[in-house]
């Protein structure tokens, strides 16, 4: 790559990060007003679990009708990501200003998640066609993005308490649309696979292969655990500090991500991706078994604990993309990535709506000591690529 073609790679890695931040900030617009939402809606601990549920329910429905009709494959991507990102604005304006109860905000919560799947993936299928080697550490950078933007909601509503709940969740529709305008005004890269014919079979021809198996294993495992603690942090620091408090500590604890994608990715060029992958899991794995201790340290140490735990919990995510990425089939990347992460986030579902009722048991304390087997058992699968990369 020349130094202007390099250049011009930069700016478009940084172009596409913005974009991603910003159109990903309507992700945990729900989440960050369910304090508000709970009070306004009498809301039980289950039921405003499903603000965040919904979105994920969405975006498990967006990936599979992405993936299956080749969508981000077939068309362009930068413009599959605009209208993405414009409908994704919409359905999240829709929720602020046209709801009046769980109902209807269950309903634009999920038409939310759904554009979604053409955002977050399709992101990173755009970067991937601007770089033929290094994919490890500029996902890290994106994926990094994304985790600043679906931390933002926390921050706005830290930033404007006491303001409502409607206007705030409302800011990340303008943000969105930005991050869509954003992407068009890109050119394709220069990697950038002809446009695949439609074939409804390719989203589970993917599995066939071992070493794509065995990451999407590590990277579900990975998912159990990481929405788990984004979105019902705020259940484990209540009673420990004011809302505002709150609402900067899953801030922060968020935000971090960016931290580990970026950091992981910078270290994933040394080391390979897989490692950092490994590394990661069982770190947070780690932080999950502790969990319940740290909890009566004093809150300080409680929210550094957390924030720490917010670097290492993603930073596998940016490797396990380019993992995918480089055992899928180069003419369906999109397609794999997207199944993939569709999949993914069908764990999380679980992992969401399963710890509020064991918390009604073990107590909000103990309870993020049961994530610790997802990405445990994500090391395994990582411990297992190796050998089969290796032969």
């Amino acid at each position: 790559m020349t130094p202007a073609e390099d250049g011009a790679a930069g700016r478009a890695l940084a172009v596409v990060s913005l974009a991603v931040l910003l159109a990903g900030s309507i992700w945990f617009s729900g989440t960050a007003a369910m304090p508000a939402l709970r009070e306004l809606w009498a809301l039980s601990d289950a039921q405003a679990a499903w603000l965040t549920v919904a979105v994920q329910l969405g975006f498990i429905s967006g990936t599979f009708l992405y993936s299956v009709l080749n969508i981000a494959d077939v068309f362009n991507a930068r413009r599959v990501f605009l209208v993405s990102a414009l409908l994704g604005a919409a359905f999240n304006a829709c929720f602020a200003w046209v709801t009046s109860g769980l109902g209807t905000a269950l309903v634009f919560r999920f038409l939310a998640g759904v554009t979604l799947a053409g955002v977050y993936p399709v992101g990173m299928k755009i970067v991937a066609s601007w770089f033929r080697e290094g994919l490890g550490w500029r996902l890290g950078v994106l994926v990094g993005a994304l985790a600043l933007g679906t931390a933002s909601p926390y921050l706005i509503q830290a930033v404007g308490a006491g303001r409502d709940w409607r206007l705030l969740a409302g800011v990340a529709s303008v943000s969105a649309v930005a991050g869509g305008l954003l992407v068009v005004l890109l050119s394709d890269g220069p990697y950038l696979r002809t446009r695949a014919p439609f074939d409804a079979r390719a989203a589970g021809r993917v599995f066939r292969d071992p070493a794509f198996r065995y990451t999407a294993l590590g990277y579900f495992g990975h998912m159990w655990e990481l929405y788990a603690l984004w979105g019902l942090v705020g259940f484990f620091l209540a009673g420990k500090a004011a809302r505002p408090e709150i609402a900067l500590v899953c801030f922060a604890t968020v935000a971090a991500g960016f931290l580990g994608c970026a950091g992981g990715g910078w270290i994933s060029r040394r080391v390979g991706e897989r490692r950092v992958a490994l590394a990661a899991l069982l770190a947070s794995g780690t932080l999950c078994l502790l969990s319940g201790f740290a909890h009566a340290l004093p809150a300080p140490a409680l929210y550094a604990y957390l924030v720490a735990w917010g670097v290492v919990v993603v930073a596998d995510s940016p490797q396990f993309s380019a993992l995918a990425a480089r055992y899928a089939p180069p003419e369906y990347t999109a397609t794999a990535l997207t199944v993939q992460n569709g999949i993914g986030f069908a764990v999380t579902v679980v992992s969401l709506q399963v710890l509020p009722l064991l918390a009604a048991h073990l107590g909000w304390r103990w309870v993020f000591t049961t994530l610790a087997i997802g990405p445990f058992l994500g090391a395994l699968s990582m411990v297992r690529l190796g050998r089969v990369a290796a032969s």
